[in-house]
């Protein structure tokens, strides 16, 4: 009685299998990088919306203000400046107009986990939260371009802006975006690079945080929407024009 020869594959079977399994995955990888880039900002979205909250609980327990340090009047804002001091407010403390400064007060106070203010990972953007023992005895971020993602309005407006009516406060505008990922530093309407330029995660007075493929999403003025990541008179670094200027700071550079 014969046997039966064994079925094999032949070298032209064995290339047509091997082709569709590299055609599948070709197709299946840019879905999957979607689907993470979409995860991640969702948890950056979520951080904003956190750090919301702690704001809102802020400002109710400090008369409607939002965080901030020593403020001087027509000072340019810094970052940044004398992590370790044990007083935000005291002698050595953060330089007067620090905005880190004042994002890392409202970690202090509200007792935010690190990781809060920092955007997820991505394949440009890398982030860790601040690995400080003692958050209560400091001041400052220790490195706010690897402990910090994010980027906050301004609080310290010069004279000009003061008595054209800005106001860090509760009572802003619904749509005053109050923070965002953080600001690049190009000054050229670009968005952020947390997630490698696509758009950025926005965080409004009103509470509610919106994904927004261009930083021109600011209040209007006449017909024009305000670049939150430059003044109004597109300064890069600076304090806002008046009260429906955003300029959210620091910036990345």
């Amino acid at each position: 009685m014969r046997r039966r020869s064994l079925a094999a594959f032949t070298l032209i079977e064995i290339l047509v299998v091997i082709a569709i399994i590299g055609a599948l995955i070709a197709m299946l990888l840019p879905a999957m990088e979607k689907s993470r880039e979409k995860a991640y900002q969702a948890k950056c979205a979520a951080n904003l919306h956190q750090i919301g909250e702690a704001l809102s609980i802020y400002a109710n327990e400090n008369h409607g203000n939002y965080p901030r340090t020593v403020y001087v009047k027509g000072a340019a804002p810094t970052q940044g400046t004398n992590p370790s001091a044990p007083d935000p407010f005291g002698a050595g403390g953060p330089l007067p107009n620090d905005v880190t400064a004042a994002l890392f007060l409202l970690m202090r106070t509200e007792r935010i986990p690190p990781e809060i203010f920092t955007c997820p990972y991505t394949d440009e953007r890398t982030y860790a939260p601040d690995s400080s023992v003692n958050i209560i005895g400091r001041s400052n971020f220790t490195d706010y371009r690897n402990n910090l993602g994010y980027s906050f309005a301004n609080p310290y407006p010069d004279a000009h802006a003061s008595d054209a009516g800005y106001r860090l406060t509760s009572q802003l505008k619904p749509a005053f975006p109050v923070a965002a990922d953080m600001n690049p530093g190009t000054g050229d309407s670009a968005n952020s690079r947390n997630h490698e330029g696509r758009g950025q995660n926005v965080l409004y007075a009103d509470g509610h945080v919106q994904w927004e493929s261009t930083p021109l999403v600011g209040i209007q003025h006449n017909g024009s929407p305000d670049n939150i990541y430059t003044n109004k008179n597109g300064a890069m670094i600076g304090s806002p024009v008046d009260a429906t200027d955003t300029i959210l700071l620091p910036t990345e550079r």
